[in-house]
């Protein structure tokens, strides 16, 4: 997808339209949720290396997530592509 871009008005009027495309998947409860678990996930590591127990709550949200998705889908609460 290449466009012809020769102004900043161009660039800006494009860009807009790119953001009101996608805010359909951002608006999405399942994006949200993993975003959630990636964030998680970088903060067990994180405190992992701390050496801090607390590592362990961190990873267990991440893994409890990856366990429950599939059942949650089973039972249509969670919806793809989009709530």
């Amino acid at each position: 997808m290449s466009h012809e871009v020769k102004t900043i008005k161009e660039i800006c009027a494009l860009t807009l339209r790119v953001w009101r495309e996608a805010a359909v998947l951002f608006m999405s409860i399942e994006v949200w949720l993993l975003m959630l678990v990636a964030v998680s996930l970088v903060a067990g590591l994180f405190l992992a290396f701390m050496g801090e127990a607390s590592s362990l709550l961190a990873f267990g949200f991440s893994l409890g997530y990856l366990i429950a998705r599939p059942v949650l889908h089973a039972k249509g609460i969670l919806k793809w592509p989009f709530l």
